[in-house]
C-alpha cells in the first residue's frame, strides 16, 4: 500500500484542526447560555414581547407579564439571574450577539411564514425624495425586569437604496437622572457595497434625539441597521421610555440633505 503523500496529510490535518477550532470559537464561559440555545431563548423572549404588545388587556399588568417571561425560562430551565448574567455578557461580545439575534429574527419569519396567510415586513421601496423606513415599534420601555436593554434594528431593502442618500435616526428619551453618566449609547450604520459606514452617539439628556449619516456618493446603500444601548450597569435603574421612532431617508440632493446645525 503506497504512503499518503505530504499534501493529503496536510490536507487532512487543517480539516482536523479547523474541526476543533470550530467549536471552540462558540463556546462561551461557564455560566453563560451557549449561543444556540440563546437564540432558541431569544425566539420565544420575542413571541412573548409580541404577545404583550398585541393583547395588552390579557397581560395588563406587571406581575403577569413577568410571569409570562418567568414561563419562558421555565421551558428553557433557566432562571432570570442566568438570563439576565448572559445578556450582559452578550452585550459586551455585539457581533456574537447580532449573529444570534438575526439567527433569532429569521427563525421567527420561517415560523410565520410556515402560517401561509401571513408575510414578514421588509424594508420600504427606494422611491420618493424622503421616506420613513422605520417599520419597528415606535414605543420601547425599559425597566429592571425587562427581558432586554436594546433596540436593534436591521434593514435590508429589496432594492438598494440610492447612492449618497442620507438617513436621519430620530426618538424621544425620558426617565434619564442626572446621575447617569452617558446612559444611552447609540450606532447607525450603512452597507454599502465593500464599505460599512459607523456612525456612534451617546445620550446622557431627555428629550429629541439625532443621528445623521450621509452615506457615499458612488455606492448603493444595501443595508442600513444599528442599536441602541442603555450602559447602566446594573438592573437597579427605575423606567426608561424610548418612543417617537422614525429613520428618514432622504434622497441624495435634496433639500433635507444638508446636516442640522448644533
Amino acid at each position: 500500500m503506497s504512503k499518503p503523500s505530504f499534501d493529503t496529510c496536510f490536507r487532512w490535518g487543517s480539516l482536523f484542526f479547523v474541526a476543533l477550532l470550530l467549536p471552540a470559537c462558540s463556546r462561551t464561559p461557564d455560566g453563560i447560555i451557549p449561543e444556540k440555545k440563546m437564540q432558541e431563548v431569544m425566539v420565544d423572549m420575542q413571541l412573548a414581547e409580541a404577545m404583550i404588545s398585541m393583547d395588552a388587556a390579557t397581560y395588563p399588568t406587571h406581575a403577569e407579564r413577568r410571569a409570562l417571561y418567568r414561563s419562558v425560562f421555565g421551558k428553557h430551565q433557566l432562571t432570570e439571574a442566568e438570563y439576565d448574567s448572559s445578556m450582559i455578557w452578550y452585550g459586551k461580545h455585539l457581533d456574537r450577539y447580532m449573529r444570534i439575534y438575526n439567527l433569532a429574527l429569521a427563525d421567527i419569519r420561517a415560523q410565520i411564514d410556515a402560517i401561509g396567510d401571513i408575510r414578514p415586513e421588509i424594508a420600504p421601496a427606494a422611491n420618493g425624495d424622503s421616506l420613513d423606513i422605520w417599520i419597528f415599534r415606535k414605543y420601547y420601555a425599559f425597566s429592571p425586569h425587562s427581558p432586554s436593554s436594546r433596540v436593534i434594528f436591521d434593514l435590508r431593502p429589496e432594492t438598494p437604496y440610492s447612492s449618497g442618500s442620507v438617513f436621519v435616526l430620530r426618538w424621544q428619551v425620558w426617565g434619564l437622572t442626572p446621575d447617569m453618566k452617558e446612559p444611552v449609547e447609540a450606532h447607525l450604520r450603512a452597507f454599502q457595497g465593500d464599505t460599512t459606514l459607523i456612525l456612534k452617539s451617546t445620550v446622557g439628556r431627555n428629550g429629541l434625539h439625532e443621528m445623521y449619516l450621509k452615506t457615499l456618493p458612488a455606492k448603493q446603500v444595501n443595508r442600513v441597521y444599528g442599536y441602541i444601548r442603555l450602559n447602566t450597569p446594573d438592573t437597579t435603574f427605575h423606567k426608561i421610555y424610548l418612543d417617537d421612532f422614525s429613520l428618514m431617508k432622504y434622497r441624495y440632493g435634496s433639500p433635507a440633505t444638508t446636516e442640522p446645525s448644533r
